[in-house]
């Protein structure tokens, strides 16, 4: 159950807990608050804000005004843009999160690509549990906040919201502005529009 990697994701990394490598570059106007480790060739640009446990792998970048908190693993290669927020999550090899985006409690899977103000809703408004369907089951996972997991190699168009506990198949494209209301099998997804002068 991928939830279940959320947990504890930055000890669970195998870097060492509370380093910067001296190849890594963190800029005065970042604040680094508690257990945060970061690799070789790693960006922390202007007015970011990390507070453990973080681990980020090397040859990141971490765009500016961007918040990382709770327990978070960012592997190699990873891009965010300026002021998003990560939080509580699983960030694999060579994923871009781009600018004003909300990645919180989820798992995004390697290569994929989210697009400026994607939003991972992570709480029911009803204050239920978050509940995930595997094939032909409903799980209740117990937890009140749960984001999703977005497969390898997808892409995810600009403000784009999932919706708690939804997967995202693996190599699957959704356009703009679409929500993502239930589990998907892998393909391209686009709102069909009418556009009419007046």
């Amino acid at each position: 159950m991928w939830w279940n990697e959320l947990i504890d994701p930055a000890s669970a990394s195998g870097l060492p807990q509370g380093r910067i490598h001296d190849e890594a570059y963190v800029s005065p106007q970042a604040r680094i608050i508690g257990a945060v480790s970061i690799g070789a060739r790693t960006r922390i640009c202007p007015g970011a804000h990390i507070e453990g446990p973080v681990v980020i792998a090397e040859d990141c970048l971490i765009g500016n005004n961007t918040m990382i908190r709770g327990s978070t693993r960012i592997d190699s290669g990873v891009q965010i843009g300026f002021s998003s927020e990560v939080k509580n999550a699983i960030i694999e090899r060579n994923v871009t999160i781009g600018p004003q985006c909300f990645v919180a409690n989820s798992k995004i899977e390697i290569g994929s690509y989210l697009g400026a103000q994607v939003r991972t809703s992570n709480h029911r408004l009803d204050k239920r549990t978050v509940w995930v369907e595997v094939g032909d089951m409903l799980i209740d996972t117990g937890r009140e906040k749960l984001g999703c997991l977005v497969g390898a190699n997808s892409r995810i168009g600009v403000q784009v919201v999932i919706l708690p506990g939804r997967i995202v198949a693996p190599a699957s494209m959704f356009a703009p502005r679409i929500t993502i209301e239930k589990n998907l099998p892998a393909g391209r997804y686009r709102i069909r529009q009418q556009i009419e002068s007046f």
